[in-house]
């Protein structure tokens, strides 16, 4: 029980934080100086005041809603509201209140964060990682979240959906002859000119340099080519660039979304197949058909030489890609990738491979050998992490923990030397069961790293309820960081608020001294790229584990 609130206040004033104590007739009796300052006010202009005095009406009915609740239930009352201070000042406080006695008579104890900055900051990330920062359009991680929807839709028989991708015709004219502020003026005014035509339920992305893709859902009814043809019509008009008319044109490629719809980058692979087509041409539009694409039958064959090679394990491989502590170049980790040469198909590109066997049902098989291949080379070098990719194929399989606890056994690797990347979509989308495989894999030791951060939708938030240990900003902001101010400004956000959450962060695809001196000043804690080394050979694992301080001076 306090007794005395005079001499309470001399510790309180010495709290690094605002604090403040009001009577049950809400009514203040103490403000250390941290809260003053804090909300530009003196002593004297609250104390002795109800909060009906100070503040609005509705934001004195919500405080005092919260005292009497504390005092009712003295129990300890963390709360986060959007609040007016006295000075007008809109701000986001994080509080926690307590019910304590003064001389006999209950009061409310409360400390005050101001996070205002914080949430102004989570907003800006969440916003530049779903929109296109030129145009305001979506960009592709939106749309790609979009088709996945209506792949859903149409997969239970709900109505169909149109995706067309279109590729701007002599565009590069505009920019060699006004100039590139000029050609990024054509691009909003073309990205305008395609809402303008579309309902607002409908999804206009920019995806590309002068790549826009339109999703348009309950499409049932549509008149597909009257679209397209407006579409077309649209491009041809006059463009008013810096004081000049330019004038471009562009092709269609269209695509369906039905119940035989599987995956969004399926589709996107398609709408590329027509939009190649209609390229040859210009000017044109054309509706996808299987006969258009020859890979068709290319992606059949990679299956079944997949199948074999998981069978017999024969040319398949792991390389090794060390990650470097930004702050003196010691390696600190290695991520494992999966390689494939095939004697008839050559060496196939990774991501060919990983998009076969997710479509396929071949992921879970191809993952654990990843898994079990990297554990036991990694195994024998002590202090010295390994990273292993995980699909969200795999997550959704209620064995998956199991196998891993089973793979770091038969390989004697303690947990804690394990780390499962994850895209943020596949968080994203996460289930209950999958939340709680993750969570008792990290209670085990195993450590979650967030990939390709910035190119999705995941939420601080999440992110503290899945317990994620790091997150890995995608390597198309970290190249351009240096030199493109929204690119920086990711940069910048995702380590701030990654340090806020006792996140690590990482920075892929570093390939230059310039990025690398920029990362590590805005506070990334590793780093992953060419400028370091590439992803080398089993053989060559122990070559690479000596650092890079010389290299890269630090």
């Amino acid at each position: 029980m306090i007794h005395d609130l005079g001499t309470w206040s001399k510790v309180l004033e010495l709290m690094p934080t605002a604090m403040f104590v009001r009577d049950a007739a809400h009514r203040w009796v103490f403000v250390n100086r941290i809260g003053c300052e804090s909300f530009g006010v003196s002593a004297a202009d609250v104390l002795g005041k109800r909060d009906d005095e100070l503040f609005a009406p509705d934001q004195a009915a919500r405080f005092a809603a919260g005292d009497d609740a504390v005092l009712r239930s003295h129990e300890v009352v963390e709360s986060e509201e959007t609040v007016t201070d006295v000075q007008g000042r809109v701000r986001t406080l994080l509080t926690r209140k307590t019910c304590i006695d003064l001389d006999g008579s209950p009061h409310v104890l409360a400390s005050v964060t101001d996070i205002t900055e914080l949430r102004e900051t989570e907003a800006q990330v969440r916003w530049l990682a779903c929109h296109d920062a030129l145009t305001g359009l979506a960009n592709r991680t939106a749309l790609f979240g979009k088709l996945d929807a209506a792949i859903g839709r149409a997969a239970g028989g709900g109505v169909t959906a149109v995706l067309f991708y279109l590729d701007l015709d002599g565009f590069k004219r505009v920019n060699d002859a006004y100039g590139h502020h000029a050609g990024d003026e054509l691009l909003v005014e073309f990205g305008a000119r395609l809402r303008g035509l579309l309902r607002p339920t409908d999804t206009v992305a920019r995806i590309g340099g002068d790549e826009f893709a339109v999703l348009v859902e309950d499409a049932a009814e549509l008149d597909v080519p009257a679209l397209a043809e407006r579409m077309l019509i649209l491009a041809s008009m006059p463009f008013d660039v810096t004081s000049n008319k330019a004038f471009i044109g562009t092709s269609v490629g269209i695509v369906p979304i039905d119940a035989h719809a599987v995956a969004s980058g399926e589709l996107a692979r398609k709408a590329d197949s027509a939009l190649y087509e209609a390229k040859r041409g210009r000017n044109r539009y054309v509706v996808y058909t299987d006969e258009l694409d020859s890979a068709l039958a290319h992606r059949r064959g990679v299956e079944l030489a997949l199948r074999e090679a998981l069978r017999t394990g024969e040319g398949l491989a792991c390389h090794y890609q060390p990650l470097v502590r930004a702050a003196d170049g010691k390696v600190v980790g290695v991520e494992a990738l999966a390689r494939w040469t095939h004697p008839r198909l050559g060496s196939v590109p990774p991501v060919q491979f990983i998009a076969v066997a997710e479509e396929t049902g071949l992921i879970g098989t191809l993952g654990e050998w990843i898994l079990r291949e990297a554990c036991t080379r990694l195994a024998p070098f002590e202090g010295v992490f390994v990273a292993v990719n995980v699909s969200a194929v795999q997550l959704r399989d209620d064995r998956f923990a199991d196998m891993v606890f089973d793979a770091l056994a038969a390989c004697g690797m303690p947990a804690r030397r394990l780390e499962l990347e994850i895209t943020e979509t596949a968080i994203v989308n996460a289930d209950a069961a999958t939340v709680r495989l993750l969570k008792r894999l990290r209670r085990a030791g195993v450590r979650i790293s967030l990939d390709d951060f910035g190119t999705g939708y995941s939420s601080l938030t999440l992110l503290k309820d899945l317990d994620v240990d790091k997150v890995k900003i995608d390597r198309s902001f970290v190249q351009m960081a240096p030199t493109a101010d929204d690119s920086a400004a990711i940069v910048r956000a995702v380590s701030n608020l990654g340090a806020a959450l006792g996140l690590r962060v990482v920075a892929e695809g570093v390939e230059t001294e310039q990025q690398r001196v920029f990362l590590r000043e805005a506070g990334c804690d590793e780093l992953q790229g060419y400028l370091f080394s590439e992803a080398v050979t089993e053989d060559r694992i122990e070559s690479v584990l000596g650092g890079f301080a010389a290299a890269v001076g630090v």
